[in-house]
């Protein structure tokens, strides 16, 4: 008897027909085993198929491997660095850059150097420096805190004209400083950093730009110090 081409017994209607065909005794014995084995081997076929290979990861030792912890650590090491960068820059203000922190310092350690007396003796009349300035003076009296003043005047920080209190406290000093709000829209905002290791804390009000800026030589004045005058004698604003 001729066999049963192979691609017939891989019809799935083909088979549901000879079934009901078997089932009705018309083919002979023969054939319809033969076609039963075959069913049997096809579903026998399709449970043992291999499942499908994994996808290899490469060797530890292979270059693929090397060049991708390469690059993790390389963007890794990179955003550190970034965001260390990014906390020695200090907070950004509306107007005020690091040449006027810097200006202000500078008008700091040269009032600590200077030993000539000031033409402001007391800190009753230090508002009266807000004539030559044309602008309120921030006249916080910081001897309530301890500290001694040693007097007060009319100083140039970078491009204005500013008055500065300056008190001392042991090897601790302190300026108080006066200036035109750097901001054009004249919004108040409240500052704080350390530059070059001098405490600085300030605020815009109006036109003006009121600090204090401190220095220590072994660092003892902080600026949490520093924000807790401020926040103490910032509505010490005068008019003169």
């Amino acid at each position: 008897m001729e066999q049963i081409p192979e691609q017939f017994t891989e019809d799935p209607a083909l088979k549901a027909a000879l079934r009901r065909a078997l089932d009705q005794e018309a083919a002979p014995a023969a054939l319809r085993n033969r076609i039963l084995a075959l069913n049997a081997e096809s579903a026998a076929d399709a449970q043992t198929a291999a499942p499908p290979r994994s996808l290899k990861m490469p060797s530890r030792h292979s270059p693929l491997f090397r060049f991708a912890v390469a690059a993790v650590l390389v963007i890794g090491f990179g955003t550190l660095g970034y965001r260390i960068w990014q906390m020695n820059q200090g907070p950004v203000y509306p107007g005020i850059n690091n040449a006027l922190y810097q200006a202000m310092v500078d008008t700091h350690a040269a009032r600590r150097a200077q030993t000539t007396p000031d033409a402001v003796t007391t800190i009753a009349s230090a508002s009266t420096l807000s004539q030559t300035i044309q602008r309120p003076v921030f006249v916080a009296d910081l001897t309530r805190d301890g500290w001694t003043f040693q007097g007060a005047g009319v100083r140039k920080v970078g491009d204005h004209q500013a008055a500065q209190l300056y008190f001392t406290k042991g090897n601790q000093a302190i300026s108080v400083f006066s200036l035109p709000s750097p901001d054009k829209n004249y919004g108040d905002h409240d500052y704080d950093l350390v530059l070059n290791g001098s405490p600085i804390a300030g605020f815009t009000h109006g036109k003006g730009l009121y600090c204090i800026v401190g220095s220590s030589p072994d660092d003892s004045l902080q600026v949490a110090e520093v924000k807790r005058l401020l926040a103490e004698h910032r509505g010490e604003i005068g008019k003169g």
